[in-house]
């Protein structure tokens, strides 16, 4: 008999939330003390990031965004870019691809040696490639997204880049010193296009020129209700799971979760799908992957697509595009030394010394946000400090302090990082870290409080 028949309303609502709250999902290979309670909650987790993906797919076709051509933005993010967390680094391109009708060609130019990057996510947030300055090169070069069932022979000098579902996510990202760079980076990025198999090498749909690029706002899928499960279900039929989740598959099935299925309607399933939510979801959103390193969170352990069901949906809790670490690893800090979240109210300084900047085989950035993740206003419109930053003074040992304050410092602004009167973190980003980042041989000063 079926986990189905053998649960009654009475014992979902008894049970409830209680039986959920045990922690941890429960182990994938246990699945004989499975309970309908444990499912339905390592079926959230496990479905999380498809049906968020999927969310972000019928927004952007929603919006009138074209597939298979990159929306590319023409300026820097500001403190009115929408979406959190932007960078002032890079300048972004934006597109969904649709394998279904065969592969598409992705065309680059060669960027002379610049920061470059296109990374390609599948719909359960594998990022399964790079096309780019550390993956593939600075060359032009022409490389064929394929979908799992296409079958067929490439060009010559086309590189083959196989995807695990037939809708991609694609965001590209370029380096932009300052503004006087921007032409270049324009024409750079304008290139970037895509082209059915069939036309190649001729017709090619040039990206569409957009003054921001409505990238992915973070969602809450923690309102859904017994919905979820359905969702899940069509998403499933769309986007069907590479086979080693078959397995996971298979335990879900015992309260009716398969492609095309709609187990909500199951009366007695609907209260424990309705409990599972809020438990599952706390989990998701508290986990932590990551470590403190000089007061710096860090997570050294992303992978592209990690075998824990509640890492790979936690790593996406704030939006999908997050970097494997040999491409770019990111430092978050929160909280002072004091212990006390980081404040305008307060001072503070970021020291490296003589050749202690972070190592790195691009460039790194130290960027402001307020509570929200957005950039914040200033009156010299710095929002982040890197290494070619303009301007900035070393000590006479050659020791180089950033001063992070709200008012300008009395030694004037070429070290200063401004912040907001209330609360801010930081966000120290390292793209393409050296081997003694990677390994923590290097790790990051200490913020100090200065007053």
């Amino acid at each position: 008999m079926s986990i189905i028949h053998q649960l009654t309303r009475r014992r979902a609502l008894q049970t409830g939330a209680a039986a959920l709250m045990s922690g941890m999902p429960s182990s994938w290979a246990k699945a004989d003390t499975d309970t309908p309670e444990s499912l339905a909650r390592d079926a959230y987790i496990w479905g999380y990031p498809l049906v968020l993906f999927g969310r972000y797919l019928d927004t952007y076709r929603a919006q009138g965004n074209p597939l298979n051509q990159f929306l590319v933005q023409t300026v820097l993010s500001t403190p009115t870019t929408p979406g959190g967390g932007p960078n002032v680094d890079t300048i972004y391109g934006y597109t969904w691809l649709d394998l279904r009708a065969g592969p598409q060609i992705l065309y680059v130019p060669d960027v002379k040696d610049r920061y470059y990057s296109i990374q390609l996510i599948d719909m359960y947030s594998d990022t399964f490639a790079y096309v780019g300055r550390r993956a593939t090169g600075t060359k032009a070069g022409a490389y064929a997204i394929v979908g799992p069932h296409w079958k067929g022979s490439l060009p010559k000098g086309v590189t083959p880049i196989h995807a695990p579902t037939n809708d991609v996510i694609t965001f590209a990202r370029t380096f932009v010193m300052d503004e006087a760079d921007m032409p270049a980076v324009r024409d750079i990025q304008g290139q970037y296009a895509f082209g059915d198999l069939s036309d190649f090498p001729h017709a090619v749909r040039f990206p569409i020129v957009k003054q921001e690029v409505p990238l992915p706002m973070i969602l809450d899928l923690s309102g859904s209700g017994a919905g979820f499960y359905d969702e899940l279900c069509a998403r499933l039929a769309a986007a069907p799971p590479r086979p080693e989740e078959r397995a996971a598959l298979k335990r879900f099935a015992k309260i009716g979760i398969a492609p095309g299925n709609r187990p909500s309607t199951a009366p007695a399933l609907k209260a424990v799908f309705e409990a599972a939510i809020p438990v599952a979801d706390k989990l998701i959103k508290t986990a932590q992957y990551g470590i403190l390193v000089n007061g710096w969170f860090v997570n050294f352990s992303m992978v592209s697509f990690p075998k824990d069901p509640l890492q790979r949906a936690s790593s996406v809790k704030y939006g999908p595009g997050g970097h494997v670490p040999e491409e770019a690893l990111y430092f978050n800090l929160e909280k002072g030394p004091d212990g006390q979240p980081l404040n305008g109210a307060h001072k503070y300084a970021l020291r490296f010394p003589k050749g202690g900047m972070p190592p790195v085989d691009a460039f790194w950035s130290l960027t402001v946000y307020g509570p929200t993740m957005h950039l914040t206003e200033n009156p010299i419109d710095r929002y982040a400090v890197r290494g070619q930053t303009p301007g900035l003074a070393f000590a006479p040992d050659g020791s180089l302090e950033i001063q992070i304050q709200h008012a300008m410092p009395a030694q004037g602004k070429a070290n200063w990082l401004p912040v907001p009167e209330g609360v801010f973190r930081l966000v120290m980003r390292t793209y393409q870290p050296k081997k003694e980042v990677l390994t923590q041989a290097y790790k990051l000063p200490s913020l100090a409080l200065v007053s």
